[in-house]
């Protein structure tokens, strides 16, 4: 009997953690969404830029949408990732476009920390040091 439980208790905690590993895949459109707010709120964006800058993202996020399908599991993940970099410089430029002078240095500051945040675990992610 405490083998069936011990057994019962190994196979959910396995299955739990298994799907905490997964992360639920945004549709374009709701990456793009979410994009859209994160520059709003930092660059108080008017009604003018929003949609502009909407139909980038959104162009955007469904072109790295393509990509990662096309990739599959079995993809060339870094002939991927080269054309992702290269997608999304194009984009920013064209958002760079439709920014006043002093959205644009702000803009400049938010690509240069999401960058950072890519190295420590993701956009918005920050790695703890171990504490000696």
């Amino acid at each position: 009997m405490k083998k069936n439980l011990l057994l019962i208790a190994f196979l959910v905690a396995t299955i739990s953690f298994s799907q905490a590993q997964q992360r639920p895949q945004r549709n374009p459109e709701e990456m793009a969404k979410r994009s859209l707010e994160m520059l709003d709120k930092r660059l108080s964006l008017t009604d003018d830029q929003k949609t502009k800058i909407s139909a980038i993202l959104l162009t955007q996020s469904k072109a790295m949408d393509s990509l990662r399908n096309a990739a599959g599991a079995q993809g060339d993940r870094e002939a991927m990732r080269s054309q992702m970099r290269g997608f999304q410089q194009q984009n920013q430029e064209k958002i760079k476009e439709v920014l006043t002078d002093v959205q644009k240095k702000s803009y400049e500051t938010f690509i240069t920390e999401q960058r950072n945040g890519m190295g420590n675990g993701g956009p918005g992610r920050v790695r703890e040091t171990p504490a000696n």
